[in-house]
């Protein structure tokens, strides 16, 4: 059987090739819609904020996908399993989207970005922000989809964020240190707006532990600004604290450590025995350690402090029997090296 090449089989064959491109671009196009998304039910909250948001109109795969055709189809080769998921209940909960910068950036231009932009007293510039290679959904996770973004997953624009490089220690490629001067940022007084770290009521006893020390010093300048707080202790504690606060406790008691840590359990999680130590422990300590371990003792002593006791007494006084407050330290003559010599047969 012979194929001919006819007019009549070329015109057929471009109107056949004609209907599938037309019907896979619709098909593309139909499932690249909001209204799509939320014909799964576990999208409709998303879809919801999306169409009061300033993004209603751009479609998901703006956002959603890498630009180009390539990662285009790729997407839409991937999301071919998302109707069994769904059906299935096989799929991440909660629902966490990720979106590059690069798909960002096809609408939001150099010429929108690279310019000073002053919003709610807010002075900002987010070509150096793009420059040091910052996401923008760090800032920006919330755009699109509100408070239907999963709580652990929502960021905003805040001051905590601007200090990680704004805080007179950063410098970038070009040796440009990115100073903390309020003015900078802040367009209309008040220049020292608090961050909204600050306003949490854990905050003044945990920000040790929620902050990030470099932050803090943007504001907190002086060189005592925490230890004016903290009673004069040095913060945060120096390496050699732990051996050393026993001394500061004595001195000034238990109130300077209890305006971070609960002293009432947070000792006892080191200090298995009662501090400081009673009258007569040197005499009882052989049966606590006995009882609870000697790893209970070198969270503060080191080896050297029990042998400064624990010596071979031959030798004569050991090193640290002038604890015991100049008790005179004499062998038994019984049991003298000497005395047999002595005392002859």
């Amino acid at each position: 059987m012979r194929f001919r090449l006819t007019t009549v089989s070329l015109t057929v064959s471009a109107i056949v090739l004609t209907v599938v491109v037309v019907l896979i671009g619709a098909s593309l196009a139909a499932t690249s819609t909001p209204r799509f998304c939320s014909s799964c039910k576990s999208h409709v909250p998303y879809v919801q904020a999306y169409e009061k948001s300033a993004h209603a109109g751009v479609n998901c795969e703006q956002c959603h996908t890498q630009p180009g055709p390539f990662f285009f189809l790729t997407s839409k080769m991937e999301a071919l399993q998302q109707p069994i998921a769904q059906l299935t209940g096989d799929y991440q909960k909660p629902i966490v989207g990720f979106v590059l910068n690069q798909s960002c950036r096809r609408c939001h231009t150099n010429d929108q970005m690279f310019r000073v932009i002053v919003k709610n007293g807010i002075r900002v510039q987010h070509e150096h922000l793009i420059a040091a290679g910052f996401l923008c959904m760090r800032c920006h996770s919330t755009t699109a989809h509100g408070t239907a973004v999963p709580p652990g997953s929502r960021t905003y624009p805040s001051m905590d964020q601007c200090l990680v490089c704004h805080n007179n220690h950063y410098t970038d490629a070009a040796g440009q240190v990115a100073t903390a001067r309020c003015d900078l940022c802040h367009a209309t007084p008040p220049q020292g707006a608090q961050p909204l770290s600050h306003k949490g009521s854990s905050w003044p006893t945990r920000h040790g532990s929620l902050g990030i020390l470099s932050t803090c010093s943007a504001c907190h300048t002086g060189k005592n600004a925490c230890s004016k707080c903290h009673s004069g202790v040095e913060m945060p504690h120096a390496a050699t604290w732990i051996a050393q606060h026993g001394a500061t406790v004595k001195a000034d008691g238990r109130k300077v450590c209890s305006q971070c840590h609960d002293t009432r359990r947070y000792c006892d999680t080191c200090h298995q025995v009662k501090m400081p130590h009673p009258s007569g422990w040197i005499g009882k300590h052989p049966a606590t350690a006995t009882r609870k371990g000697t790893d209970t003792c070198f969270n503060c002593h080191v080896v050297a402090n029990c042998q400064a006791c624990h010596a071979v007494h031959a030798a004569g006084d050991p090193p640290a029997h002038k604890l015991l407050k100049g008790a005179p330290y004499l062998l038994p003559a019984s049991a003298s090296p000497s005395s047999s010599a002595l005392s002859g047969p």
